[in-house]
């Protein structure tokens, strides 16, 4: 990633054409797979995928804004703000950008008129681009109402979301770009957080002091950060409290769900209160070599169950099942969701046994490492982002992972 964030005359950057044009594509191959004639969704994250809407947070659970696309056509985005002025803003739209029909989640079943006004959109536009109406997928918490709605016309409804997650799984070249500028973002909040370590400052402040240099640089959202002192380290855990830092504190550090353009960081390090000792480094090794070794499975041709079979068994740590620690050691891939395909934990391989996947070049994803000294009282939590290459991977996070990031020192 050679250059900066923003637009310039001088040299080609991020090509938001280009990246609208092959979500819409991706989106068009994965309906074409599963068989769906449209897809309606009330998912934020899928909203951007498909139209480039920003659905802000608090709009998010009320599920009042919508996009629908078919397989071969442009899609439609109703919401926004004021959604004549919206039209104006997002000329890629081509004029497709229309008033809400409302939420369905306040409704009484498949019978209210918000429903039905959805349902009616649905196959006006279908009828309109002249194509069949016999399969709609659809992503909402409201499925059941939808499901019944449709079947009174005659039309099959499907849960969409292993579509849209399909096509989200393989990201192109500006999304790969904005990824990468999302762990700079969030490099930049580790470095605020290093020069603010210190004894007496709390969880809840260092999460503050990270989560206003993220802002700085242009984050739509972010998640709070996982941020765990001392004894809250060990054993694991993932929130923060207003615990004081002490001397001698490990400080893990969690940049979850930082967005920037949409594309979530899911970006663990470790930092120490003054100098570390040879037990708390030989914790942090166990986590890189755990680490190490799952990415020296990471190439196309291979699989996630093959970097699965890289960690150890749960009496590493004190534990009889995967279920007690499927966190502990695990990967995920991430995207404009914090958890996109491909999801690799050892109860999806062991208990639920769901299909292997193979990497494949535009796989974004993080591992996720733990190792802790119950005598000790403490753990150590680190975490990778990486791209799958051609012939390989590239680690898109750049905080130093060699050793424990020393502070008051």
């Amino acid at each position: 990633m050679p250059f900066g964030k923003y637009d310039v005359d001088y040299e080609q950057r991020l090509d938001m054409d280009r990246l609208r044009a092959y979500r819409v594509m991706r989106t068009h191959q994965a309906m074409e797979s599963f068989e769906m004639d449209g897809f309606l969704t009330f998912n934020a994250d899928s909203i951007r995928y498909v139209t480039s809407a920003y659905v802000t947070t608090p709009m998010r659970p009320i599920e009042l804004q919508g996009a629908f696309i078919s397989r071969t056509g442009d899609p439609y985005f109703f919401g926004g703000g004021t959604p004549a002025e919206e039209r104006k803003r997002m000329p890629w739209m081509k004029g497709n950008v229309f008033p809400s029909r409302g939420t369905a989640m306040p409704g009484t079943g498949s019978h209210d008129p918000v429903v039905e006004a959805w349902v009616d959109t649905v196959l006006k536009i279908l009828a309109e681009e002249g194509l069949p109406a016999k399969t709609i997928g659809i992503e909402s918490s409201c499925m059941s109402y939808f499901t019944d709605a449709f079947a009174r016309k005659g039309v099959k409804c499907v849960f969409a979301r292993p579509m849209i997650m399909q096509a989200r799984s393989i990201k192109n070249i500006d999304e790969i770009n904005i990824m990468k500028l999302t762990c700079a973002n969030a490099e930049k909040a580790f470095a605020r957080i290093q020069e603010f370590i210190k004894p007496g400052v709390r969880e809840c402040d260092i999460v503050g002091v990270g989560i206003n240099a993220l802002y700085e640089e242009g984050c739509d959202h972010t998640e709070d950060l996982v941020c765990m002192s001392g004894p809250h380290t060990y054993p694991y855990n993932w929130t923060f409290t207003d615990r004081m830092v002490r001397p001698g504190d490990l400080i893990y550090i969690d940049v979850d769900g930082a967005s920037y353009l949409g594309y979530k960081s899911c970006y663990y390090r470790t930092f120490s209160c003054g100098k570390t000792t040879p037990e708390q480094d030989e914790c942090f090794n166990q986590c890189i070599e755990m680490m190490d070794n799952a990415l020296k499975v990471v190439k196309p041709g291979n699989t996630i169950y093959q970097m699965l079979d890289q960690f150890p068994e749960p009496s590493f740590w004190g534990r009889e099942s995967w279920n007690e620690v499927d966190a502990l050691a695990m990967a995920h891939g991430l995207g404009l969701g914090l958890h996109e395909l491909p999801h690799a934990t050892r109860t999806v391989q062991k208990i639920s046994q769901a299909p292997d996947i193979e990497f494949q070049p535009g796989h974004v994803m993080a591992i996720e490492t733990y190792a802790g000294s119950e005598k000790g009282n403490f753990g150590v939590r680190h975490e990778d982002m990486f791209v799958v290459t051609e012939d390989g991977y590239e680690l898109i996070s750049k905080w130093p992972r060699n050793h424990i990031t020393e502070c008051f020192v």
